[in-house]
Order: structure tokens, then C-alpha cells, then sequence
């Protein structure tokens, strides 16, 4: 059966919170519209729109002033011996600047390195609104899908946002075991002090050092109860090693 908007929705925000990189294309501004590729580091904000840091100073930047409209392709093909078998997705959307902290503390999050030249001024953040997506599950599976399936309920999301800092702080004090144990057996990441740095309504993010995971749920939760139960779930299934 094929899966419905809905979790085709939920696979391609999965597949582009594991990623920490994408491929940009805009229209080149110097040479008629011409296609321009560039690879670009990305965070996923809480309701699943990209986010982004460019240098004004960058070929993207000066395309995207002119013409916001770009597409972002996420993947996860390239390690797979016929790459046309593995997942990806390219979203298709506006890119527009952003000056909200909760932003530039995502992108920063997931990129700690960053800190160094965000905060110079020819930087500043972007964030992309979805239009639209095209789903490629592997090979002949490919589909169209409107951007508000990308995104997750617009209510769920502010709630999580709010909620976050709160279970992030819970997880890294009160239970900083099964944030770790998490990681080792339920992700097959070598140990030694894993942080949970995010949460979303599909999951979480750790940290250890510079080295980012993904621990998504296996639904979205539509509020910040059913993340709560996500995470001890998650928990009980590290510990009892079932992953």
C-alpha cells in the first residue's frame, strides 16, 4: 500500500533531519538564470522548514536577492552501490532572511563551528518556506508532494518550540543515562557523554563533542505530552536493547 500524504510527509522531514548539508540551487544572477549548484550546511526548524547561513559575499546570497525562489536537495543515495535505489528529496520553496533568535540558535546547535563567523556582518540567516517536494524513495518510487505536508501542524510545532528548552534540560540533568544509552544501542554510536541539543515533533538531536545523531520517533507527536512518551519509549527500548 502506498503510504499517505501524511507519512510521506513525516519520511521526507526525517530524511532531511538526518541530514547536516544539502545541495542549493538558484538561478545564477550574473548569467541569464542560469542553474547554480552549490553544497550548503542546513538545520531543520521545529516545524520542518530549512535553515541556513550564507556570506553576502557568496554567488547563493546574490542569486537568491535576485530571485528567492531555490530548490534544496537532501539525500541519502550516494553511499548505496546503485545510488538510484536510495532515498532522497528536493524541496522547492523561498528563501528569505531571518532575523529570529530561535533561528540562529537551531542553525547554531547544529552547528557549533559556525559561531565563529556568525555573528560577522557580511552573515546573516535564511529560511526556507516549502512550496512543494518531490519524494524519490528509491528506484521508479518517486512522487509530488505540496509543502504543507512537509511541515509539521503549524500548533504542535509552536508548542514543542516553547516546551523545548524545558525537556531538553530534563533529559541532559535528570537523565542523562538514557540520553547516552540512546545513543550507543539504539543508534550504534560510540559512547562517552552524549547531550540531547534539540526536540521536535519528530524527534531529538545529540551531541557529543562536534558529532551530531538524529533520534527520531517513529510518528510525529502532536504535542508536547506525546514527546515526553516518545522519549521514555525510546528510553525502555535502548535499555531493554531493542532497538
Amino acid at each position: 500500500m502506498a503510504p499517505s500524504r501524511a507519512e510521506l510527509g513525516f519520511a521526507i522531514r526525517q530524511l532531511m533531519r538526518s541530514n547536516r548539508s544539502a545541495s542549493l540551487s538558484t538561478a545564477l544572477s550574473t548569467a541569464d538564470g542560469w542553474p547554480y549548484a552549490s553544497l550548503v550546511t542546513t538545520a531543520i526548524d521545529t516545524d520542518g522548514a530549512p535553515l541556513l547561513l550564507f556570506s553576502e559575499l557568496s554567488d547563493h546570497t546574490r542569486n537568491l536577492k535576485a530571485d528567492g525562489r531555490a530548490a534544496l536537495l537532501f539525500e541519502r543515495a550516494s553511499r548505496h552501490a546503485n545510488p538510484q535505489r536510495g532515498p532522497r528529496v528536493t524541496v522547492l520553496g523561498r528563501i528569505r532572511p531571518t532575523r529570529k533568535p530561535e533561528h540562529a540558535r537551531r542553525f547554531l546547535d547544529m552547528h557549533p563551528e559556525a559561531e565563529m563567523y556568525a555573528g560577522f556582518g557580511d552573515f546573516s540567516f535564511y529560511r526556507m518556506s516549502i512550496d512543494r517536494a518531490h519524494w524519490v524513495g528509491g528506484f521508479a518510487r518517486a512522487q509530488w508532494l505540496s509543502g504543507r505536508f512537509v511541515s509539521t501542524d503549524a500548533k504542535a510545532a509552536k508548542a514543542v518550540a516553547a516546551a523545548a528548552e524545558g525537556i531538553i534540560g530534563h533529559m541532559n540533568d535528570d537523565h542523562a543515562d538514557a540520553v547516552e544509552t540512546c545513543a550507543t544501542r539504539l543508534l550504534g554510536r560510540a559512547g562517552g557523554g552524549w547531550r540531547m541539543i534539540g526536540v521536535d515533533p519528530d524527534g531529538a538531536d545529540l551531541a557529543l563533542g562536534n558529532r551530531r545523531a538524529r533520534l527520531p520517533f517513529e510518528t510525529t507527536a502532536e504535542n508536547v505530552a506525546q514527546v515526553r512518551d516518545r522519549l521514555v519509549e525510546l528510553a525502555a527500548r535502548a535499555r531493554a536493547g531493542n532497538p
